[in-house]
C-alpha cells in the first residue's frame, strides 16, 4: 500500500495574489487555495455528501480525450448511487454550476496536472472520512 503525505490545504485571502493555478503549490511550504475557490471546492463537496452515502469507493481512470489530459473519476456510494466526474486539463478553472448538481455526471477544468493531483488528493481524502462517519 502506497501512502501519500501532502501538507493541509490553507485558504488564502482572495485579494493576497492571483495565481492561475487552482492550487498554489509552492516548492516548499503548505498548499493554498483562493476564498473562490474554496467555496466552489466546498460546494462540490457538498454535493457529494448530499447525494452519496458512506462508505464511497472512489476509482479514478487518467486518460487523453485528443491533446487534453484528463481523469475521469466514478465514486459509488451506498446502495449503488454513483457520481461520474471528468475533470480535464484546460488552463483554467471551471466548477460545475449549481444546476448541474442534479445530473450524475459533473465537469471541472484545471489549469494544470498539479491541480488534477492535488485535487484527487482532496477527493480521496473526504472519501476516506466517508468510511468513518
Amino acid at each position: 500500500m502506497m501512502t501519500l503525505k501532502y501538507p493541509a490545504l490553507a485558504v488564502r485571502p482572495h485579494n493576497l495574489y492571483r495565481e492561475p493555478s487552482l492550487f498554489t503549490l509552492p516548492p516548499q511550504g503548505g498548499a493554498s487555495i483562493s476564498e473562490t475557490d474554496a467555496r466552489a471546492l466546498d460546494v462540490f463537496c457538498q454535493a457529494i455528501r448530499d447525494r452519496l452515502s458512506g462508505p464511497v469507493s472512489l476509482t479514478a481512470h487518467p486518460h487523453r480525450i485528443g491533446s487534453r489530459t484528463s481523469v475521469a473519476l466514478h465514486l459509488e456510494g451506498r446502495l449503488g448511487r454513483c457520481i461520474d466526474v471528468l475533470i480535464t486539463v484546460t488552463g483554467n478553472t471551471l466548477w460545475p454550476q449549481p444546476e448541474e448538481y442534479s445530473h450524475p455526471r459533473w465537469y471541472i477544468t484545471v489549469p494544470d496536472a498539479a491541480d488534477v493531483v492535488y485535487l484527487l488528493l482532496h477527493l480521496s481524502d473526504m472519501c476516506e472520512r466517508f468510511q468513518v462517519n
